[in-house]
């Protein structure tokens, strides 16, 4: 990897920590989600950094892809298992990074979570299969007595992409890929007392560009060009569009849009069971030492 694109990188890692600890601190008992994912995305912006997508704040079963709206009313009960995933990019160069945290403190969730990450990220080598990490992080998960989440995987990063094509599964698998020096992943083990899958849940609150096509409605056309200018085709939050459009006009754009193929509707996910998930993730730099960006 060139030098100017590592540092890159790591300048998109250690602003990326910074904002997640700042997040964590306001999670409290009657903390409004709302309030919590416009603090971290301004905050990012404070930093010198551009959000690589919106903040996702999944509440217990909700494992992803969830932002709140503007109108969202929900605020942190003191139970709540509350995962903070956050992206910060520098032209590009993805940090992605991810806790748990609860107004009740840590529990053996997390810290399962948190200890399938750790073992994980030494084994980022040139070389490495990415089946073999897969089987060390599932066997973490059963050592804890949970289930890792079968169908939510880490990923590949590159310039303006956040799913670079190479997954990084949280369990056993057959994939015959094999690390290369200076390729970068986003590491992200999910672990549950369910079932250990998510199923996919409405509505979608955020998007991203997939394509040109031809629209009727002016406001479809001006969101296309936002999602391809000012959001650098990365993903994109509804709530960020309601401050720039009238709701009723914004919903029919994105219908003709995600219907048309132009925009990419991500649903959300949340475990079949119901039960609570715990996330943690860092941003790895494959090296004979690995380089964590985010830690």
């Amino acid at each position: 990897m060139e030098e100017t694109i590592l540092k890159k990188y790591i300048q998109a890692g250690k602003i990326a920590k910074e904002v997640l600890e700042y997040g964590k601190s306001l999670v409290k008992e009657g903390a409004s989600v709302l309030e919590i994912a416009e603090a971290i995305e301004k905050k990012i912006f404070a930093l010198g950094g551009k959000p690589a997508f919106p903040v996702n704040i999944g509440i217990n079963e909700t494992a992803a892809h969830f932002s709140p709206t503007i109108s969202d009313k929900t605020t942190i009960k003191p139970d709540d298992y509350v995962k903070l995933d956050l992206g910060v990019h520098i032209d590009g160069f993805i940090a992605d990074t991810a806790i748990t945290a609860s107004p009740a403190g840590k529990d053996r969730l997390m810290e399962c979570s948190e200890k399938m990450l750790e073992v994980a990220l030494p084994l980022f080598v040139p070389g490495a299969k990415i089946s073999e990490i897969g089987e060390t992080i599932e066997g973490i998960a059963k050592e804890f007595g949970f289930n890792p989440v079968r169908n939510l995987t880490g990923h590949g990063l590159k310039q303006y992409d956040l799913h670079a094509g190479t997954n990084v599964f949280n369990v056993k698998n057959s994939s015959g890929k094999k690390l290369e020096e200076g390729e970068a992943y986003a590491v992200e083990p999910f672990c549950t007392a369910g079932a250990g899958l998510v199923k996919d849940s409405g509505p979608s609150l955020i998007f991203m560009w997939l394509a040109d096509k031809p629209l009727r409605q002016m406001e479809a056309r001006k969101i296309l060009e936002l999602a391809k200018t000012e959001y650098a085709r990365l993903p994109f939050a509804k709530r960020w569009l309601e401050k720039k459009f009238p709701q009723l006009k914004l919903n029919l754009a994105l219908n003709e849009l995600t219907r048309t193929g132009a925009l990419h509707a991500f649903l959300q996910l949340k475990e079949v069971s119901g039960k609570p998930v715990a996330q943690s993730e860092h941003t790895v730099i494959v090296a004979e030492k690995p380089v964590v960006t985010t830690r």
